[in-house]
């Protein structure tokens, strides 16, 4: 069986980050932890930045072929926050790393497409001009992700009411928006 060397290194990634401050991981950390050659790492990918990016991109695709599973809107909205919720502690580390500015921009561009690809698949009716669904987009996502890193590191969380109310705001506005 062929060995997936893009999920090997973002998972020795992953678990680095568990014990090892996100700024003070390089190639040759995880050159080592995968046994692999620094060509093969070069191969895979550009730099460490592009291995996190890939990685949020893997779950967030991961946490929309799951959410395509659930009728309810804003039980997908629970289940998002779920999901974000218990990648907590590295949101935590990334967040007081130097790279923060290149994070909020990976994890911004990975929610809106998952929102995108959330609306297609769910076929929700926006009768708005594409000009309109971009900013609306865009909106949402800064928004959910400024809510995340906000909340992330939070044990009191009430997941289940951020749920709510993200669904109740994002839906209201898009039927204030289809009225016009």
């Amino acid at each position: 069986m062929a060995v997936n060397m893009k999920a090997m290194i973002a998972d020795a990634f992953m678990t680095l980050s568990k014990t090892k401050d996100v700024d003070k991981i390089t190639v040759t950390d995880l050159v080592k932890a995968c046994h692999i050659s620094r060509q093969s790492f070069y191969y895979h990918f550009q730099d460490i930045l592009e291995v996190l990016e890939w990685s949020v991109q893997q779950k967030f695709q991961e946490i929309l072929t799951h959410s395509l599973d659930i009728k309810s809107m804003e039980d997908t909205f629970h289940t998002f926050i779920e999901s974000s919720s218990e990648a907590g502690a590295l949101l935590q580390k990334l967040l007081h790393s130097k790279r923060r500015e290149h994070i909020e921009t990976i994890l911004v561009n990975a929610v809106r497409a998952y929102l995108q690809e959330l609306l297609v698949q769910k076929e929700a009716k926006l009768d708005l001009p594409v000009s309109d669904a971009k900013v609306m987009l865009d909106f949402c996502s800064y928004g959910m992700v400024g809510l995340l890193l906000e909340n992330c590191g939070k044990k009191s969380l009430d997941k289940e009411k951020l749920a709510q109310q993200m669904y109740r705001l994002i839906s209201a506005g898009m039927e204030l928006w289809s009225e016009k």
